[in-house]
């Protein structure tokens, strides 16, 4: 097995597995607040609106 696919492999293993760890933010009241998948996405796409417009 060459090494691009034994780290391809490795990383579908990676993929598949559930996250260990979750990741929190602090709110304004100082209260923690579970990182969704929506949130990522969310400043993702705000993210690649912004770089549109630079190039625009």
């Amino acid at each position: 097995m060459s090494m691009s696919q034994k780290i391809i492999k490795q990383s579908l293993n990676v993929l598949d597995k559930k996250p260990a760890h979750n990741g929190y933010i602090v709110d304004e009241q100082g209260k923690e607040v579970q990182i969704t998948a929506a949130m990522i996405r969310s400043v993702c796409h705000q993210l690649l609106n912004q770089c549109r417009a630079i190039k625009n």
